[in-house]
């Protein structure tokens, strides 16, 4: 699981009170691993193959996982609960435009209980470079949307959301995963660090934030 993820579930006092939603949920690795901690998680999944492997591994752990399998933005056809702990792990890099950002924070917003914690990643520009049309598209081609600061305070505005953190992700997970955890797959150092977009060296790339929201 990512050790973001893990650091905010360790906030929780009681793990069985602490309710998470995981959404882009993927094979399981945040959703299962928290519910292996005690919390209540339902995770919403969009694509059947990942979503039946959350399902038979949490069946085969008989851990209280409950699987919502659907789109992002239709997610609350299925949700019915507030959650202290939003999970949205490696999403709004395959968004496209912002207007698909704000439709996920409202989401947020609605799903929150009042201090509660939403954590996500995204592709951020370094200070003094502009993303280009033709940087934006190829981030699209390769799962590394970039949104530019304003974008994202643009849409979060006017909904009950505070920053409280953000922080490099590649730098964040590096320092506080294990050391037999690094890198957490065989793509994710090169991706993490916008290098999939540009040919150049780590420190000169784009930077890959975590972000979180209250």
């Amino acid at each position: 699981p990512d050790a973001r993820v893990c650091a905010l579930a360790d906030e929780a006092a009681d793990p069985k009170t602490h309710r998470v939603l995981d959404i882009g949920a993927g094979t399981g690795r945040n959703a299962l691993a928290l519910a292996r901690r005690g919390h209540l998680v339902d995770a919403v999944e969009m694509t059947a193959k990942f979503a039946e492997t959350i399902r038979s591994e949490a069946e085969a752990e008989a851990l209280d996982v409950r699987v919502i399998e659907a789109d992002v933005f239709t997610a609350t056809d299925g949700v019915e609960s507030e959650y202290q702990l939003i999970v949205v792990s490696e999403v709004v890099p395959d968004f496209r435009t912002a207007t698909q950002l704000r439709g996920l924070f409202e989401l947020c917003a609605q799903l929150l209980v009042p201090g509660g914690r939403l954590v996500l990643n995204t592709f951020l520009p370094r200070p003094g470079y502009t993303p280009d049309e033709a940087a934006r598209e190829l981030g699209q081609q390769f799962n590394s949307m970039i949104f530019t600061r304003d974008e994202v305070e643009g849409a979060a505005t006017g909904l009950p959301l505070e920053l409280v953190a953000d922080d490099p992700a590649y730098e964040y997970e590096k320092d506080h995963l294990p050391d037999d955890a690094w890198p957490p797959t065989g793509w994710f150092d090169g991706w993490a660090s916008g290098l999939d977009i540009f040919d150049v060296e780590r420190e000169q790339s784009d930077r890959k934030s975590t972000r979180l929201n209250s």
